[in-house]
């Protein structure tokens, strides 16, 4: 049983790792706290970003001689196998730690108990499942990269109480409250990227960015735009505003408008088609998460929100809903999903609910099929 200071260390390794928020994804968020034989601490480190030293590494360093028959605590099962940085089990075996106190098996297969038994072999004592639920959710989109091998996906929204997000003019500035908008603003600067469609971008010419940053590692979200021909209009607003510009279309699009094509500064990533004869959306978050992107929230029009809804795409949705009537001229929240039953509804889990200004934010997360 974990002792009161190793389940301080363990709290206290658990915000390290949060420190490498926005930075660490592909590789998950660690932190580690090194004891000495008295259980005091005597070394401590996080993962800052993908090819960078593991928490293990920097908690050992830290700690020096005084880690020799000491504990390590650490969030995640420390690896075990070579990558970029070799494994870290060599590196706390050779350090003479005698035990390791670990808040969750990593779900890696190239690690996914592997870890636990090399040191466990080694003579070390281990013992898991400490905070292990928090762990779980530091590392959500880390887990789902592992498990789906692609982007956990926010749709975010702001309707009105009949469920429009625009008026028959396409007009929708502005649906939600100030306080709203704000909090959009902190959603943007906690994730990855920012997807819409070339509708939204050439109808709004919005910036889509994070007003402040968190986070010391954090950037400004990459901009990822769908389109099937590249044609964005001219957004200037959206082309001048800080940031990576992603244009994700169909191979076979044909010729690029001026507007992308006279851009250095724009990349293209062009891929499969998918039934519709647009962007294969599986495909874009598989290349999204590989390029490190953890989290995507998606802030589009109808047809994006719905075709990412059909597919299985959405993990969990953000509607600030607004105490506005539009009627049935209205733009409905999102396109037709082919439901014409309730046993086909979508539904959620985890649901919550706040006041944010006049509007009420939902929260919550998709129920698949899989689950």
């Amino acid at each position: 049983m974990a002792s009161d200071a190793e389940v301080l260390a363990m709290r206290k390794a658990l915000r390290m790792a949060s420190k490498g928020r926005g930075a660490a994804f592909p590789n998950p968020m660690v932190g580690a706290v090194v004891l000495d034989g008295n259980g005091v601490e005597v070394g401590d480190g996080f993962h800052r970003k993908c090819g960078e030293p593991h928490a293990e590494t920097v908690a050992l360093a830290a700690a020096g001689d005084r880690a020799r028959g000491g504990t390590m605590v650490v969030t995640l099962e420390p690896c075990c196998h070579q990558g970029r940085t070799g494994p870290c089990t060599e590196k706390i075996i050779g350090a003479g730690i005698s035990r390791v106190v670990v808040a969750m098996q990593d779900p890696d297969p190239r690690v996914h108990g592997g870890g636990i038994r090399a040191l466990e072999e080694a003579g070390i004592d281990v013992e898991t499942g400490i905070l292990a639920e928090r762990a779980a959710e530091l590392n959500r989109f880390y887990l789902h990269y592992v498990r789906t091998g692609r982007s956990w996906v926010t749709l975010k929204l702001a309707l009105s109480l009949d469920g429009r997000v625009a008026a028959a003019d396409g007009g929708s500035r502005w649906i939600s409250c100030e306080e709203s908008r704000k909090t959009v603003h902190k959603k943007r600067a906690s994730v990855s990227a920012v997807m819409t469609g070339a509708g939204t971008v050439r109808r709004d010419d919005p910036r889509l960015t994070a007003r402040d940053l968190p986070f010391p590692l954090c950037e400004q979200p990459a901009r990822v735009v769908v389109t099937g021909s590249g044609d964005l209009g001219d957004p200037k607003r959206f082309l001048s505003a800080p940031g990576r510009i992603i244009i994700a279309l169909p191979r076979g699009a044909g010729d690029l408008p001026e507007i992308i094509r006279g851009r250095s500064d724009l990349e293209i990533w062009e891929l499969p088609k998918d039934s519709r004869g647009g962007v294969d959306l599986r495909e874009l978050l598989a290349r999204t998460a590989s390029r490190g992107m953890g989290e995507v929230l998606c802030e589009s029009g109808p047809g994006l929100a719905a075709n990412l809804m059909i597919e299985g795409l959405v993990d969990s949705v953000m509607f600030f809903t607004a105490p506005i009537l539009m009627g049935n001229g209205g733009v409905p929240a999102i396109g037709d999903l082919g439901v014409r039953s309730m046993d086909g509804a979508i539904r959620l889990r985890g649901v919550r609910r706040r006041r944010i200004g006049t509007d009420q934010l939902t929260e919550g997360e998709i129920v698949h099929g899989s689950d």
